[in-house]
């Protein structure tokens, strides 16, 4: 069976792949480990924006290395988002200073020592309290939501743009230009819904949505799927490329 695969790469890496040895991954191997082996996978199209080096430096080199190993793979083709740096207010519900976090609906205190501020420093008693607000229960094990009166902050954020909407738009596309038989979708962005039902019930074409398996399948995208797969530790530990790659000079980043 003809088939494309469709990866958000930052969907897949803060799921399944963050903080584990298993970042040298091979996309192609990945896929043929998570779905039949009746499946021949002829494409595989890889979303995702170029990092900043704002707050790591050697994270846009890391990843120019990794791309690299992704452009040795025939099957391979990479479609660049961008990154959108904004200011913006968000609810506090932890506050790390100095090794020190909020583990308390009540008050806390910070560390003593000098933290820096606007136009000098301030020098902070041993105990200088902070009222932190009680947070909302959640359904699902989620994450607390905040109540109105909690205590807020300006915050520096990235926000990825257009890898979803690129991904949704050749998916789209593809089904209808009848490039596959099936399709795989690796990502757990409900964004993804609508694009995803009209190929599996409008162009009736199977939709595999591969969970990045950190967090539970999108109850949307498991219902909008045709079947659902989970990435686990031992598909990706079998899906590494070789250090170096066979026939170039290009090897795995140190750290990785």
């Amino acid at each position: 069976m003809r088939t494309h695969v469709y990866v958000d790469g930052f969907n897949l890496y803060y799921g399944a792949i963050k903080g584990t040895p298993y970042k040298w991954l091979n996309l192609v191997q990945l896929a043929k480990q998570v779905l039949p082996a009746s499946h021949i996978i002829e494409r595989v199209k890889y979303f995702t924006a170029r990092v900043s080096g704002a707050a790591n430096p050697g994270a846009p080199r890391r990843q120019h290395v990794y791309l690299s190993a992704l452009k040795t793979l025939p099957e391979v083709e990479i479609f660049y988002g961008r990154f959108l740096a904004k200011a913006i207010w968000r609810p506090i519900i932890n506050f790390p200073v100095a090794g020190a976090q909020i583990h308390s609906p009540a008050v806390v205190s910070l560390p003593a020592g000098n933290h820096g501020v606007k136009g000098g420093s301030l020098s902070v008693p041993a105990t200088l309290a902070v009222d932190v607000y009680p947070l909302r229960g959640t359904k699902r094990g989620g994450t607390p939501r905040p109540l109105p009166n909690a205590l807020i902050a300006e915050v520096h954020t990235m926000e990825e743009k257009g890898s979803d909407v690129n991904l949704a738009a050749h998916l789209l596309n593809d089904a209808w230009k009848g490039s596959f038989d099936a399709a795989a979708v690796f990502s757990n962005d409900t964004d993804l819904i609508e694009p995803i039902r009209m190929v599996a019930v409008e162009r009736m074409k199977p939709v595999f949505v591969i969970c990045p398996g950190r967090w539970p399948m999108a109850p949307g995208l498991e219902r909008v799927s045709s079947h659902q797969r989970y990435i686990r530790k031992a598909m990706l530990a079998a899906s590494q490329f070789p250090d170096p790659i066979p026939g170039t000079a290009i090897r795995k980043p140190p750290g990785w």
